[in-house]
C-alpha cells in the first residue's frame, strides 16, 4: 500500500521540479557570451574614434556606416530567430547556429580595422573607405546575430529554475563584463606598447580580440546540451579534446612565462620584460587550459535528456510554425514583454551613449590621454563585474525589480555628476566611473532575467515555446540601442563642428560648440533615458509570486496532458 496520498500524488505533479545546473556547464553557459562582448566593446568604445581619428573619416559620414550597419542588422535579427525556432537538428536548435557563425564572426572583426588605402586622392579614398567599412559592418553584423541571438535564447532551455535563471545570468554576465574588461586591458597594454602608430595599435587589437572572441565560443557549445537534443561531443571526445586542450594551455602558459623570467628568456632571445607577446601567450594558455578542464570535468544534466523532455522536444517538433506576421501578434500582444524590452532599451541607451562618447570626453575635455581613457572605462567595468554577484545575492532576497531601482539610482547621480565634471577633477572622475558601475552591472542582469519569465507567459497562453523570436526582439533592441546611440553622437560632433584627425598628425584642439556636445552626449541624454526605464519598471508586472503561478499552471497543464 503506498504512502502517498492521492492530494500528495497531485500535488507532487504540479510542483516544479528543481532544475539546478552544474558548475561547468553554467561555466560553459557564461564562456559563450564572452566573444560578443569582447567584440560589441571594442565597437562601442573605439569604432567610431577609430573612423574619426585613425581612418579619417568626418564624424557625420561615420555614424552613417554605424547607423546603416545596424539597422541591416535589425532586419536580420527577427528573421534568424525565427528560423532558429523552426530549427530541427540532433543538435538542437540554437547550437548549430552558433557553431556555424564562430569563425566568420572572429575573421569579419578583423577586417574592420584595417585601414587600406584606395586612391591618392583624398575624396575618393574617403568614399572607398565608406563603401568598405559599410560592407564589413553589414557582413560583421549577420554573423554576430547568427551566433549571439541563439546564444541568448539558450537560457530558458537549459532551467526553467526562476533562481536558477538569474545564477544562470550572472555567470554569462560575468564572462560578458570580464570580457569587456580584457579588452580594455589589451587595448591599454597594445596603446602604450604602439604609442606612435595608431594604425598599428587597432591592427593588433583587431587581431588578438579576433581570437580571444572565437574561442569561447566554442568552449561553449562543445560542452553544454540543448534540451531534448544530443552533446555535439560524446563524453568520450569530451575527455580526449580537454586532454588535448589543457596540454596545449598549460605549454603555452610555460611559454609566455619563460620569455618574461631573465634567465630563461635569454635562450629565446627574449628581453624578459612582460611584453605584447609574453602576455599574449599566458593569456591564450589561461583560455585554453579553462576550456580543457571544462571538457574533462563536464557532467551531464539529467533534466536536460530524461524521457519527458525528449518527448517535449518531439512533440514540438511536430508544431506547425506560425508565420512571421502570427509571431509578431503574439510578441507584441505580450504586455509584460513589452516593458521588457522598453525596460531594456532605455538601460543599454545609456550604456551605449556613454560608452561611445567617453573617449571623447576624457580625451577633449578633460585633456587626458587614450590610455587613461581605458582606466576609467576598466573602474567603470570592474565595479559592475564585481556588483553582479552582489546584486545577484539581492535579487534572491528581493526581487528583480527592487534591484534595478537601486541600481538605476545610483547610476542616475553618477551619470548627472560627468556633466558638471571639470578639466583637473581625476578624483572625482574615477569615483563617478565606480558609482556608474553600480549601475551598468545592472542594466546587463535584471532586463535578461526577466525575459525566461515573459517566455513562459507566452507558452502558458499559447502552448508553444518561441524563445528564438523573443530574443531576436531583445537583441534586435540592443543593436537598436548601439545603432541610435552611435548615430546621435556622430551627428551630433558633426553638427558641432567637430574636427577630425588627420593620421600621423596630433589631435586638434576642439571648439567649443563640440565639447558643448560631448558633454551633453555623456550627461543628460543617458540620464534621461534611465528615468524612462525606471518609471517603466515600476509597472511591470510579473512578481516573483507570479512567475510561481506561470509555472504552477504550465506544470498542471503537461500532468493533464501525460495523463491524457
Amino acid at each position: 500500500m503506498s504512502d502517498v496520498s492521492p492530494s500528495d500524488a497531485a500535488t507532487s505533479l504540479t510542483t516544479p521540479e528543481p532544475e539546478k545546473l552544474n558548475f561547468t556547464t553554467k561555466l560553459a553557459y557564461g564562456a559563450g557570451d564572452m566573444g560578443p562582448a569582447i567584440t560589441a566593446n571594442v565597437l562601442v568604445f573605439f569604432l567610431l574614434y577609430f573612423f574619426t581619428n585613425v581612418a579619417g573619416l568626418p564624424a557625420g559620414l561615420a555614424s552613417w556606416i554605424l547607423a546603416i550597419g545596424k539597422i541591416s542588422d535589425a532586419i536580420n535579427d527577427p528573421i534568424t530567430g525565427i528560423l532558429s525556432d523552426r530549427t530541427r537538428s540532433r543538435w538542437g536548435r540554437r547550437l548549430p547556429w552558433i557553431l556555424g557563425g564562430a569563425i566568420p564572426f572572429g575573421i569579419l572583426f578583423f577586417l574592420q580595422w584595417i585601414v587600406p588605402q584606395f586612391s591618392s586622392n583624398e575624396a575618393t579614398n574617403t568614399w572607398w573607405l565608406f563603401s568598405y567599412y559599410l560592407l564589413i559592418a553589414i557582413l560583421f553584423n549577420l554573423a554576430y546575430t547568427f551566433v549571439n541571438l541563439p546564444y541568448t535564447a539558450l537560457t530558458p532551455e537549459l532551467t526553467q529554475d526562476y533562481n536558477e535563471r538569474t545564477s544562470l545570468n550572472s555567470f554569462r554576465f560575468s564572462f560578458s563584463i570580464g570580457g569587456s574588461i580584457l579588452s580594455l586591458i589589451l587595448a591599454r597594454i597594445i596603446f602604450i606598447a604602439y604609442p606612435d602608430d595608431l594604425i598599428k595599435q587597432y591592427l593588433v587589437l583587431g587581431v588578438l580580440c579576433a581570437v580571444l572572441s572565437v574561442l569561447p565560443i566554442f568552449w561553449c557549445v562543445l560542452v553544454i546540451q540543448e534540451r531534448g537534443a544530443q552533446p555535439i561531443l560524446n563524453s568520450q571526445l569530451k575527455k580526449v579534446g580537454g586532454t588535448l586542450l589543457g596540454i596545449i594551455g598549460v605549454l603555452s602558459i610555460g611559454y609566455g612565462i619563460i620569455r618574461i623570467i631573465p634567465v630563461t628568456a635569454q635562450w629565446l632571445g627574449s628581453t624578459g620584460e612582460p611584453v605584447l607577446t609574453n602576455i599574449s601567450a599566458i593569456l591564450f594558455g589561461l583560455l585554453i587550459t579553462s576550456f580543457g578542464l571544462t571538457l574533462l570535468f563536464a557532467h551531464p544534466e539529467p533534466h536536460l535528456s530524461n524521457s519527458s523532455t525528449i518527448a517535449e522536444a518531439s512533440q514540438e517538433d511536430t508544431t506547425p510554425p506560425l508565420s512571421f506576421v502570427e509571431q509578431l501578434k503574439i510578441v507584441f500582444g505580450n504586455k509584460p514583454f513589452l516593458f521588457v524590452i522598453s525596460i531594456y532599451l532605455c538601460s543599454w541607451l545609456a550604456v551605449q551613449l556613454t560608452a561611445t562618447i567617453l573617449i571623447y570626453f576624457v580625451v577633449s575635455w578633460m585633456g587626458l590621454s587614450d590610455a587613461v581613457f581605458t582606466t576609467v572605462a576598466l573602474a567603470v567595468q570592474g565595479t559592475a563585474l564585481v556588483m553582479l554577484f552582489f546584486w545577484r545575492t539581492v535579487s534572491e532576497r528581493l526581487g528583480k525589480k527592487a534591484v534595478y531601482f537601486m541600481g538605476m539610482s545610483l547610476w542616475i547621480i553618477a551619470q548627472g555628476g560627468l556633466f558638471f565634471l571639470q578639466p583637473g577633477q581625476i578624483i572625482l572622475m574615477y569615483v563617478l566611473a565606480i558609482l556608474a558601475g553600480f549601475g551598468v552591472s545592472v542594466a546587463y542582469l535584471i532586463p535578461w532575467s526577466m525575459v525566461p519569465d515573459v517566455i513562459e507567459l507566452d507558452e502558458l497562453r499559447t502552448g508553444q515555446r518561441r524563445e528564438g523570436i523573443f530574443y531576436g526582439f531583445m537583441v534586435l533592441l540592443q543593436k537598436i540601442g548601439l545603432a541610435l546611440a552611435l548615430f546621435l553622437v556622430g551627428q551630433a560632433l558633426d553638427w558641432a563642428n567637430f574636427i577630425k584627425s588627420v593620421p600621423g598628425q596630433p589631435v586638434p584642439t576642439q571648439p567649443d560648440s563640440a565639447l558643448w556636445a560631448i558633454r551633453i552626449a555623456v550627461g543628460p541624454l543617458p540620464t534621461l533615458a534611465l528615468i524612462v526605464g525606471l518609471v517603466l519598471a515600476y509597472f511591470y508586472p510579473i512578481t516573483r509570486e507570479v512567475h510561481a503561478e506561470i509555472r504552477m499552471k504550465l506544470l498542471e497543464r503537461k500532468s493533464a496532458q501525460s495523463v491524457d
